[in-house]
């Protein structure tokens, strides 16, 4: 165990120093590739790496960004392979160095009673002497095991700090930053919980002439349209439904245990509040035209995957979208609402 804690130390080292030659900022992910570039785990990481200092390129951010997002963007591989290893060995050493610094105290208590019992009796000076040299001894030892429980306990908290921010960097790599909807890693993530043996629905949203609003108002209002449309469907669905921002201007919902006819009903809504919208460009005091949606609704059947469930409320959209806008279609009927 020792042997892997010194190695574990070792390719620490290593990473930082490398850091440090290369002008590599020390941020997780940069940290996270030049510790796997010393760990050897990963033989195409090093072949790269190896190829760029072979050929004299810097390894500047982008070529850093670009390995991580190639062979570590899986944050779960990070934790599984960095940090769950390098913390399992703090903790195993830190046990160890508490069991002997446990020993070196009770070694001294009963050192300390007998120089006592020595010293009631005038025995030899000798036997004394001894006496006190292995008490200065396992005391200095102790010490120096003690210093090192500190520094390793820290160090063990920032394991824990760096596991801490790796999921919060884990869960906002699942959410939309525009509109605080999750995205679709996210999407696929919340399904995995789901089963496919109950009835599911889907709504797919898409803005009807949003090309438009950004070619003619600009992109910094082509986002709060985004914004002001995803705040809407939040406000309809429930805790157990999925909004989704699928890209662009298009939305996902998954109903959760929710029917066709349900997901109709909540579409309608979610239109209808949509299109009564009012928006002005404040600087120029523009009125924006009217806002409108498109949705496409399916519900999942047997032997159907979430793949095809969206693809059947895709074709709905699709022909919601030819059936001139600003309505809802349902994917089993193919009737315009």
């Amino acid at each position: 165990m020792q042997g892997s804690f010194d190695q574990a130390i070792k390719v620490a080292e290593q990473a930082k120093e490398f850091m440090l030659l290369h002008l590599i900022a020390p941020i997780p992910s940069h940290y996270a590739v030049a510790y796997c570039y010393f760990s050897k785990e990963n033989l195409s990481l090093i072949k790269k790496i190896d190829g760029q200092l072979t050929s004299k390129k810097p390894l500047d951010a982008i070529f850093i960004d670009a390995l991580f997002n190639e062979f570590l963007s899986n944050s779960q591989n990070i934790e599984d392979n960095i940090f769950t290893p390098f913390g399992e060995t703090l903790n195993s050493t830190l046990a160890q160095l508490d069991n002997q610094v446990s020993s070196g105290q009770a070694a001294i208590s009963h050192l300390n009673k007998i120089e006592k019992t020595l010293a009631q009796l005038s025995v030899e000076k000798p036997l004394q002497n001894i006496t006190t040299f292995l008490l200065n001894a396992i005391g200095q030892s102790t010490a120096q095991h003690e210093s090192l429980s500190t520094e390793l306990y820290k160090a063990s908290e920032e394991v824990s700090q760096l596991k801490l921010k790796l999921e919060e960097s884990r869960q906002e790599a699942l959410i939309d930053t525009l509109t605080g909807l999750l995205n679709r890693r996210g999407c696929d993530k919340k399904l995995q919980a789901l089963s496919l043996d109950n009835i599911h629905s889907s709504l797919v949203i898409d803005i009807d002439h949003f090309k438009k609003v950004n070619d003619s108002f600009g992109h910094s209002i082509g986002d709060k349209v985004i914004q002001l449309v995803a705040k809407i469907i939040k406000e309809h669905v429930t805790p157990d439904d999925i909004p989704v921002r699928y890209g662009g201007e298009e939305f996902v919902v998954v109903l959760s245990n929710k029917s066709q006819q349900f997901a109709h009903t909540m579409a309608e809504k979610i239109r209808l509040a949509i299109a009564k919208l009012k928006l002005v460009q404040r600087q120029s005091n523009t009125q924006l035209p009217s806002i409108t949606v498109s949705i496409g609704i399916a519900e999942l059947h047997n032997n159907m995957t979430w793949a095809t469930l969206f693809n059947n409320a895709d074709q709905a959209l699709y022909q919601a979208k030819n059936s001139g806008r600003n309505r809802c279609v349902l994917a089993s009927a193919n009737t315009a609402a």
